[in-house]
């Protein structure tokens, strides 16, 4: 699931079959997992639910404990998705692929599996975007990463 996918989804309430909120933003950390959803419960207040407490589906986000929504802290954090959206990605030979356009999640263990790359207007509709696994990209600067290929475990 691309994490562009998850912001918008319905938090839902199973015990009384309730919509509680929608998912606002997906804070990604450090080790390339979810660590929490930052969520709207109302149109003014923002609050979080730790990666834990949460089901990932694809129409929704499932909890099962409304003890599980926390206050958020205020300011929101820059993220590593933030960070990485934009970061350009070449081959083994310097050639330009294009850039990070979304982060491929892995549902039942919520951790990014891959990334998703642009390559321009013409090359996306004539091939699709691409998606790269994350265990084949070595970030070389804080703005760009390089496939390799051999580094699949």
């Amino acid at each position: 699931m691309k994490l562009r996918n998850i912001i918008s989804l319905p938090v839902f309430y199973a015990p009384t079959a309730t919509v509680v909120g929608t998912v606002k933003e997906v804070v990604i950390d450090d080790d390339y997992r979810i660590g929490y959803l930052i969520i709207n419960t109302t149109p003014s207040e923002v609050r979080m639910i730790p990666s834990p407490c949460f089901e990932l589906g694809q129409e929704a986000v499932l909890i099962n404990d409304m003890a599980s929504i926390k206050p958020c802290p205020a300011g929101e954090e820059y993220t590593i998705y933030q960070k990485k959206l934009g970061d350009v990605i070449f081959d083994e030979q310097g050639r330009e692929i294009g850039s990070i356009s979304d982060f491929v999640i892995s549902m039942p263990d919520r951790r990014v599996r891959g990334i998703e790359v642009y390559s321009g207007a013409v090359c996306d509709i004539l091939y699709g975007r691409r998606e790269i696994p994350l265990s084949e990209i070595t970030w070389k600067s804080t703005a760009s990463g390089v496939v390799e290929p051999e580094r699949r475990a």
